[in-house]
């Protein structure tokens, strides 16, 4: 043990003492000159590259700022998750539940819709098509069964990254997912799903996929496994750091809590020719307060000398607005926004924004 004796050396308050308070006051101003540093890294690369802003998308903020890791994580209706058996849709102690997920984003897609599709189709056909950019999901949930449908996902094939990134020039049901989900909880520590979907693109079909997954709890951890198959036309991606290929599973490892989530993946562990093969992705979610969520992930680009990282808030988890009987055991915030940045051998090439709004009726 260090003494404090007049012949002993001067050390940094860090290493050799002075009182808790100055030991405090130190720490804090070395963290915060970390954090303005990596503000202003941030803020000069950020007018130095290409950035792509997705149209208000129903679902995928989450999880892109968790860096795509997710797969051992629940989700509510109102997120995106590429494991099926993670969809929560009642709380435990509810018997029956039903849910209808309102995306108020969807509000910007609809005079885009008419101004370019609405002359072209019957009222009953556009009738529909506003009500699937307004109402992204409903599900019901009876004992250990989850059943959703998705009504209008956007997607993106692998060569169109930038698809929705002008969105007043391209509506999100140009190209399209609608799927059928279910999830099972065939015990208190293992859930089950599956899931299918449907694709569309400029108003036609576009082919079918499928995909299921579990989800296992052993002693504190979650253990996730999923497989994945598009159609012959090719994977189609939520945002361009999804990478899924047209086959693949993912393995994944979490720790979920009320507080924070911690989480782990590997993708395509099935196809070592395919873009991804094990591709390693880590995220963490901190629940700051109930109105205040911050995220944060990173990815390691398999075949090449990419790697991105990723950011993200969510503001106002619904749940505590909710009756208690009627709160779910994983977030549903009102608002999402994710932030990736990739880059090519450390040098920024391009960044990725979007952000969900959803409630759950």
């Amino acid at each position: 043990m260090l003494s404090h004796h007049s012949a002993t050396p001067r050390l940094s308050p860090l290493l050799a003492g002075g009182t808790k308070g100055g030991c405090s006051r130190a720490i804090r101003s070395k963290l915060k000159g970390m954090v303005w540093g990596l503000l202003f890294l941030f803020a000069h690369s950020a007018f130095a590259i290409e950035w792509i802003s997705l149209l208000p998308h129903p679902s995928c903020s989450r999880e892109l700022s968790m860096g795509c890791a997710t797969g051992a994580l629940f989700y509510s209706p109102s997120a995106s998750g590429t494991n099926p058996a993670g969809l929560v849709l009642s709380p435990k102690f509810r018997a029956k539940q039903a849910a209808f997920i309102l995306h108020p984003g969807g509000v910007w897609q609809v005079p885009i819709y008419l101004d370019q599709m609405g002359k072209s189709r019957s009222a009953a056909e556009n009738i529909w098509d506003v009500s699937r950019l307004l109402v992204g999901s409903a599900g019901y949930h009876f004992r250990w069964m989850s059943a959703r449908a998705t009504f209008a996902e956007p997607v993106m094939r692998q060569d169109e990254s930038d698809r929705f990134d002008d969105y007043p020039k391209d509506y999100a049901l140009s190209s399209s997912q609608t799927s059928l989900q279910l999830a099972l909880d065939v015990h208190p520590r293992i859930a089950v799903g599956g899931r299918v979907d449907f694709y569309e693109r400029e108003d036609r079909g576009d082919g079918e996929g499928f995909s299921y997954g579990v989800i296992v709890k052993p002693r504190g951890v979650q253990v996730g496994l999923s497989y994945q198959r598009y159609p012959i036309t090719g994977a189609r991606w939520q945002h361009p750091l999804d990478r899924r290929t047209d086959q693949g599973i993912n393995a994944s490892l979490g720790v979920q809590r009320e507080g924070y989530s911690v989480a782990f993946q590997t993708m395509n562990l099935s196809n070592s020719d395919g873009t991804a093969f094990l591709e390693p992705r880590a995220g963490v979610e901190w629940r700051v307060s109930r109105g205040i969520a911050l995220r944060g992930g990173a990815i390691l680009f398999s075949r090449s000398r990419r790697a991105a990282w990723t950011a993200g808030l969510g503001l106002l988890d619904t749940n505590w607005l909710r009756p208690k009987q009627k709160r779910l055991r994983v977030p549903e915030d009102l608002l999402s926004v994710g932030v990736a940045m990739i880059y090519d051998e450390w040098r920024p090439v391009q960044g990725i924004t979007s952000f969900t709004l959803a409630w759950r009726l």
